[in-house]
């Protein structure tokens, strides 16, 4: 979800509501905020250990030295890793690193020395355009669109807890067009905030790719001009990837989101996971040149990413990959597999209805799923907004924010 017409840094959709783009019982993008500069849209419808010498692990990690890990962590040196995470320079497992295992629905994170699931709860939060609210990025400082984001992550943090925040970036959702570029006063800022939220214990930070000139729209033509929220990436978006891994390479708490919700309904399931593979090996190949632990990176799907089934069937063929999935409200049969991992990237009511949420809930957490509710916006209506729009940091919870927050809390 995410302001139509501009995020899971991802950068999300409401699209139906505001653009009448699609079906919008389970998918939908809020509105602007008519008493604010003008929003154009909102965003809718995300075992053991090896020694070192030439042990082998199986579903575990792999020390260094030609050692084998199939579905764990490599070091580097001469060890491989299917399914697991490469470490860099030769000394095995990266504590404080997420890793997926071939074959297993779950997340792992490093502990250094030992392992568990992880289980990410959060929220979708704006990046320097404030969901519409600084369109022009007219705020000026003291009271920016950074210091509003920095204030706005310290109250979320003391108050709702989550340990899983999704950032997208709109780059071409508004005028004026930004890019992901060293020096920039954008990237100064959105990395100022992405790193003042990896610097609470604990916390991980779904940067999402959203919109840039260089990505596409489904039927051709330049993303932005249509529903920024359905953007494509294209080949000249590898240079924006490399970027961004540029400027996150050695940050664990990083995840990267290739798109929002590629191609709405208007790409074929074959054409969007030529486009992941694509995507996902330019960063792989950037991370290795840098000598990176390689980050999870969450790959999107069809109808607004609430169809990603295509690939339980058929798993990208690269290590760390997880699935996003989107919808209003979520729906257990479309995000549950026994082979793949799936993060929920963007879930909320249809309209006010929030009886979803306690089987949702119970359910998710049983299957240990990563979730990321949708949106925590003050500045803008973002619809479904999870605090009422105060145009600061005090954070007024909706009906909808008290479900979410209330969930947070008990974990």
């Amino acid at each position: 979800m995410r302001v139509s017409n501009l995020v899971t840094v991802t950068l999300s959709c409401l699209c139906s509501i505001a653009l009448g783009c699609g079906d919008d019982t389970t998918h939908h993008e809020g509105g602007g905020d008519a008493a604010t500069p003008p929003n154009t849209g909102g965003q809718t419808n995300t075992g053991g250990q090896a020694g070192a010498g030439g042990s082998t692990s199986t579903g575990g990690q792999a020390g260094a030295g030609g050692s084998t890990s199939t579905g764990g962590q490599a070091g580097a040196g001469g060890s491989t890793s299917t399914g697991g995470q490469a470490g860099a320079g030769g000394g095995g497992p990266t504590a404080g690193w997420l890793y997926t295992i071939d074959g297993d629905p779950h997340i792992y994170l490093d502990g250094g020395g030992s392992t568990g699931v992880w289980m990410g709860r959060g929220v979708n939060l704006d990046d320097l355009f404030l969901c519409g609210y600084n369109y022009g990025l007219w705020m000026d400082s003291p009271h920016d669109g950074e210091h509003a984001l920095l204030g706005l992550i310290d109250a979320m943090m003391a108050s709702w807890k989550p340990n899983f925040v999704r950032v997208s970036l709109g780059m071409n959702s508004y005028s004026p067009v930004v890019h992901w570029q060293a020096g920039s006063d954008y990237t100064t800022a959105m990395t100022n905030v992405i790193e003042h939220l990896g610097s609470y214990a604990g916390v991980f930070v779904l940067v999402s790719l959203r919109s840039d000139t260089t990505m596409v729209e489904p039927g051709g033509g330049e993303c932005g001009q249509g529903d920024d929220a359905v953007c494509l990436p294209s080949n000249a978006t590898d240079d924006v990837y490399r970027a961004l891994v540029q400027s996150f390479h050695d940050k664990p708490y990083v995840l990267f989101g290739i798109a929002n919700e590629p191609g709405g309904n208007g790409s074929s399931n074959s054409d969007i996971r030529a486009r992941m593979e694509h995507a996902v090996s330019v960063i792989r190949a950037q991370e290795d040149a840098l000598g990176s632990p390689h980050h999870l990176i969450a790959v999107q799907g069809n109808q607004w990413t609430s169809q990603i089934a295509f690939y339980a069937a058929d798993p990208l063929s690269f290590d760390n990959v997880v699935y996003e999935y989107h919808a209003y409200p979520p729906i257990a049969s479309e995000y549950t597999f026994s082979n793949i991992p799936v993060i929920i990237g963007e879930y909320g009511p249809s309209g006010s209805d929030t009886s979803f949420s306690l089987g949702f809930f119970a359910d998710v957490e049983a299957k240990q799923i990563p979730n990321l509710a949708w949106s925590l916006s003050p500045y803008s209506n973002c619809a479904p907004d999870l605090v009422a729009v105060t145009h600061d940091a005090s954070l007024t919870t909706t009906a909808w924010g008290d479900v979410v927050k209330a969930y947070l809390q008990a974990h």
